[in-house]
């Protein structure tokens, strides 16, 4: 008989499930599943049949536990204020422990992660190769750290690029790690496997203080929630863009002259959002920008929707399910631009679209402060 003695740890907090069932209107998952199992409840259910030895673990239970995108939307309107995310991660832990889990997908995810420094498996590059020159133009070291992030280098590096030249052109002090970035290391924790997250972050961490650094600024969502919230705490001052650009915009060094006559619905991210309660800063950045009008989507700010991002490997179908209702929302509120402040949404959501027959333009954060502090043409970027 398998023992997992985690899941007894939180037997207290698995009970509080009083099953009301508020959370099948939230769970994304089972908006596009239609099945008990495939919500919170279900899940917190099957977790609680396991501990008390009641069920073993088939790829379908697998399938249960690694298709929650953690997005924590259930948790806002749970009664009880049940942590489900948390019970999920401690589940995947255990589950890792006796080696009936991630799926394989996830298991050649983390070996990315560990061997080749970031989650989609590309050979690390120095900066100046995926960001072109204007790294060759910033300081070798400072105390203030641009971290872009898995996503953004590798996929969507204009992105970055666009990022570096706007803080460029407000004169920031800042650099970045031109031998080339390694993963944040979240995913790792997030599929269950903790002590490899635990021993790769203090590793990193070790290294950005003997650097000297005291501030990361990220473009990543997920970056900035890893760094705030599951690293070491000793002395380094996390921030997002949103937070920079902000600053930035109430200082003067940045400054909007390129009017865009569009109505634009911003995206909040999961990880932005719900984990990290940054709602009002891209939403001022927006409406300061002259002749956009925000519009808000019918889902927005705690109850955003999750477009699937953590969960598109392996599932890829439920993914694009999710992503769509958003981009659906989008449009159905007049959106002519969807904007979001994190690449991982922006690469389902941009995926998507490219599938669907509709005029939202998917854009990041990045390209639209870019195009109306004149660093770029036009927007979008993507096509």
């Amino acid at each position: 008989m398998t023992e997992y003695p985690k899941l007894n740890e939180i037997y207290n907090e698995i009970v509080r499930c009083y099953r009301c069932g508020f959370c099948r209107a939230s769970c994304p998952i089972f908006e596009s599943e239609r099945v008990e199992s495939w919500n919170a409840r279900g899940r917190i259910l099957l977790l609680r049949a396991l501990s008390d030895n009641d069920v073993k673990v088939t790829d379908s239970f697998i399938d249960r536990i690694y298709s929650c995108s953690l997005c924590r939307e259930c948790e806002i309107f749970c009664p009880p204020g049940v942590n489900v995310s948390g019970v999920i991660e401690v589940a995947r832990q255990e589950l890792v422990k006796n080696g009936l889990a991630p799926p394989n997908e996830l298991k050649e995810m983390k070996g990315n992660i560990l061997q080749v420094g970031n989650v989609l498996g590309k050979n690390a590059e120095p900066l100046n190769s995926l960001l072109g020159p204007i790294i060759k133009s910033l300081p070798d070291s400072s105390p203030d750290l641009i971290y872009s992030g898995c996503v953004s280098l590798y996929s969507y590096s204009r992105t970055a690029q666009v990022t570096l030249e706007i803080l460029k052109n407000a004169k920031c002090d800042y650099t970045v790690l031109k031998e080339g970035e390694r993963c944040c290391g979240g995913f790792l924790k997030m599929i269950g496997y903790k002590e490899d997250f635990d021993s790769y972050s203090k590793k990193q961490f070790d290294l950005l203080k003997e650097r000297g650094i005291n501030r990361i600024t990220t473009i990543c969502p997920m970056c900035y929630s890893t760094f705030k919230h599951d690293y070491p705490k000793k002395g380094i001052e996390i921030k997002h863009t949103v937070n920079l650009y902000t600053e930035l915009l109430d200082e003067g060094k940045i400054k909007f002259n390129t009017p865009l006559n569009a109505k634009l619905a911003f995206h909040d991210s999961c990880h932005l959002g719900r984990y990290s309660a940054l709602f009002e800063e891209p939403r001022k950045l927006i409406e300061n920008i002259p002749g956009t009008e925000l519009v808000e989507l019918s889902h927005s700010k705690k109850s955003s929707k999750c477009c699937g991002g953590t969960i598109r490997v392996p599932y890829a179908q439920i993914r694009s399910k999710m992503s769509e209702r958003i981009i659906e929302d989008a449009f159905q509120v007049g959106a002519d631009y969807l904007v979001t402040a994190c690449p991982s949404c922006f690469h389902n959501l941009y995926s998507t679209s490219i599938l669907m027959d509709n005029d939202v333009k998917i854009i990041t954060l990045e390209e639209l402060i870019g195009y109306a502090t004149k660093q770029i043409e036009k927007i979008p970027l993507y096509k």
